[in-house]
């Protein structure tokens, strides 16, 4: 317990609006309590700074109010010297290691090459890339740091011969993988093309909170272990007493998982585990999907006593004040020796082809779709003054175009992929021939993408067709069953304890691995990461796209990857409704591409823009208003 002094008692007993037992829950703000407060308070002075920079700016800012409001003056004791002393210390170990990172960012000079190689063989079977190599080199230089390289340049690889060199020196003993689920499969596989045998591997998530106390308990007899990230947060207190009792390379696969800085429970607990992990990684290709803000806490994993951006409540304050491009400025300036990127064009890869399918609307799809926009121009009074409300009514009249520039009978299915139930067709003049649309015809462009299907199939190739609606996966696979195809969606679980029980992870081997199965059809939200198919499949065919351009460009990414040979031909085939929505979502995919090259060729990739989950400000208003210009324009036609 410790000795406070009177004028700490007063200020924490007899004060109406006292601290708090918050305030007290860090050493580093006991020390300015226990200290002797009868010096001049200087919040200015470089000491102030540096405590500052490695303690909680929101308790602290507490603290300040306090101490002003009350006029309590103090210094630092000699306790708090030693402490600046040991962070003064450490901060200047950081340095060195940002300056480290900086200089194995630069060309990968052929001695390191040669010593890498040397490292790795003969047990490591993987041949990596001069790319590969170099990010390899550069882990060994920052000891925790950040691969954003491009789905498919090879991130796992690199990680597990980043593991080897650790594991063959005792650095550590064993890898803790934590990211979405998918990724399981993608990580066991690897390993065995790696070393050459089967991981001793557990996978945690999936299982009874008996079950995976279990598997804790037993933590030394497995060399991979794979967690979710939710499981992850479930089991905080187990993770890290495995954490504890053994040397561990925590990697976050798919780490922009853990983008939330402020308030996110996966966030907070995976930080947790930062202390007590020996070595750790962060690995994606999409590292701030909403922008900087995404960047805190995957960075603050990585080096939590660092810092790298300083505390959550300054940084978003100086990323918010200042000029975009300048925040981003700072912010690279302040990551760049930590992370290390593999761009697409370094990859090498032969340049993919796109064919544009053009579909007309029948007569009845025509007017279907005119008299759903007319609907919505009727309702334009109705719009909702809130303003998460009105985003979202204007959302799902953006989906509903969607559907029945795709498939009118899409309007009569309540599916969970975009939280929208069957539409209301009660007093709907067109209401009849929704409900009835499939006894009447099947829309051009589902036709057209199932003879697309049967001709690539009769070449030999397998294909993988894409659709944002489940309904219209479950309708080609009854049109395509002499084709033997899979249907992949997010009802579908990943992997699971019963081996009789159908999983993605089966569908996917079978789609890869049975000659017979030619056909994957499977929508982007379920089956657009971890997942590569580059392989068995060189073609694709989008039915219908949303304006998610995550998502559209992480499906082209499965079978446009690393791996590929130069005389690969990779083809898309984009299914566009004249007319339609689905020209404002070409072009505005198109351009959100463009930007998204641009970005993702530079150093620190930014802001992806196309979720329809988040909030995107400006570039989601412009696809909206779009839409709802789109709509006028439809409703006005006679």
């Amino acid at each position: 317990m410790i000795a406070l002094s009177f004028t700490t008692k007063a200020l924490l007993v007899e004060a109406p609006d006292k601290l708090g037992e918050e305030i007290l829950s860090s050493p580093l703000h006991r020390l300015f309590l226990r200290g002797q407060m009868d010096a001049k308070f200087n919040e200015n002075s470089a000491t102030w700074e540096i405590l500052w920079e490695h303690s909680k700016g929101e308790q602290l800012e507490k603290l300040i109010a306090h101490l002003k409001k009350y006029q309590i003056p103090y210094n630092l004791d000699a306790e708090c010297s030693s402490l600046i002393a040991d962070l003064e210390s450490a901060r200047g170990e950081f340095y060195s290691i940002l300056k480290a990172g900086l200089m194995a960012k630069k060309k990968l000079p052929k001695n390191n090459e040669d010593s890498l190689l040397a490292s790795l063989s003969p047990t490591f079977k993987r041949r990596l890339t001069q790319h590969q190599l170099h990010a390899v080199y550069h882990l060994t230089a920052i000891r925790n740091g950040a691969n954003f390289s491009v789905p498919g340049s090879g991130k796992t690889s690199i990680l597990l011969a980043y593991y080897h060199l650790l594991r063959s020196v005792g650095a550590v003993e064993a890898i803790l993988v934590i990211g979405p689920a998918s990724c399981f499969e993608p990580w066991e596989r690897e390993y065995k093309l790696c070393f050459g045998r089967s991981p001793s591997s557990i996978r945690v998530a999936g299982n009874t909170r008996g079950k995976r106390r279990e598997i804790y308990s037993q933590h030394k007899d497995y060399e991979l272990i794979l967690s979710t990230y939710h499981t992850a947060a479930r089991d905080v207190q187990d993770i890290i007493r495995v954490l504890s009792r053994r040397k561990y390379l925590v990697v976050l696969d798919e780490s922009h998982n853990i983008k939330r800085p402020q308030g996110g429970k996966l966030a907070e607990a995976v930080i947790r585990f930062s202390e007590f992990s020996e070595r750790r990684v962060i690995l994606t290709g999409t590292p701030m999907p909403n922008g900087l803000a995404d960047l805190w806490s995957q960075f603050t994993f990585l080096w939590k006593n660092m810092l790298p951006l300083g505390t959550v409540d300054n940084f978003l304050r100086d990323i918010e004040k200042k000029d975009p491009k300048e925040a981003l400025k700072s912010v690279r300036h302040s990551v760049l020796p930590l992370f290390f990127r593999i761009t697409k064009s370094q990859l090498g890869l032969p340049r993919p082809r796109f064919i544009i399918v053009k579909c007309e609307l029948s007569k009845l799809q025509g007017r279907i779709y005119r008299g759903i926009a007319a609907k919505f121009l009727s309702q334009a009074e109705e719009r909702p003054e809130d303003r998460d409300s009105l985003r979202e009514w204007r959302r799902a009249r953006a989906i509903r175009l969607l559907q029945v520039a795709v498939n009118p009978g899409l309007l009569c299915c309540a599916r969970n992929e975009f939280s929208l139930s069957a539409m209301n067709l009660t007093n709907l003049p067109m209401g009849s021939a929704i409900e009835h649309y499939a006894d009447y015809e099947i829309p051009d462009k589902i036709l057209k993408c199932t003879q697309i299907a049967k001709n690539l199939v009769k070449k030999g190739k397998k294909i993988i067709i894409w659709s944002s609606f489940v309904h219209n996966l479950l309708m080609l696979e009854e049109l395509l069953k002499d084709l033997i195809p899979v249907v992949v969606y997010g009802e579908i679980p990943y992997s699971a304890t019963d081996a009789d029980e159908l999983t993605r992870e089966k569908l996917i081997a079978k789609f890869k691995t049975d000659p017979d199965c030619r056909v994957l059809i499977a929508n982007p939200a379920a089956c657009a990461e971890s997942i590569s198919l580059h392989m068995a499949c060189h073609d694709a065919i989008y039915l219908d796209r949303s304006f998610n351009c995550a998502h559209y460009l992480q499906s082209l990414d499965r079978i446009h990857r690393l791996g590929l040979k130069p005389n690969d031909i990779v083809t898309y085939y984009l299914l566009k409704s004249l007319d339609t929505i689905d020209e404002i979502v070409h072009d505005r995919l198109e351009e959100k591409a463009r930007n998204m090259r641009e970005v993702t060729e530079g150093a620190l990739p930014g802001e992806i823009a196309g979720f329809w989950s988040d909030d995107l400000g400006g570039e989601e208003d412009t696809d909206l208003d779009l839409v709802e210009n789109h709509i006028k324009l439809v409703a006005s036609k006679p």
